[in-house]
């Protein structure tokens, strides 16, 4: 039973260290437009995980959900402008 418990914790571990990792890459290409298809990859492979995670129990998908909602929103939402055109 400890071995189960041990497997599953690595599992919880591993997801969240990948969800991690998908969060800073996608900042990493909003913010410095750097590696940007590397993102887009890590992203595609993050909805794979979370949609096996979901059907398998939503309580393990959980995690992958909301770094999957996070990292999305990183690296799709519109940027704004720094300065705004002088009003004439």
């Amino acid at each position: 039973m400890e071995s189960l418990v041990l497997v599953v914790t690595l599992m919880l571990l591993a997801q969240v260290l990948f969800a991690l990792a998908v969060v800073v890459f996608a900042g990493i290409a909003r913010f410095r437009g750097r590696f940007r298809r590397t993102a887009l990859v890590l992203l595609v492979l993050l909805v794979i995980e979370t949609v096996w995670a979901l059907w398998v129990l939503p309580a393990f998908g959980a995690p992958s959900l909301v770094a999957l909602a996070l990292s999305a929103g990183i690296y799709w939402w519109p940027k704004r402008r720094a300065t705004r055109p002088p009003r004439s």
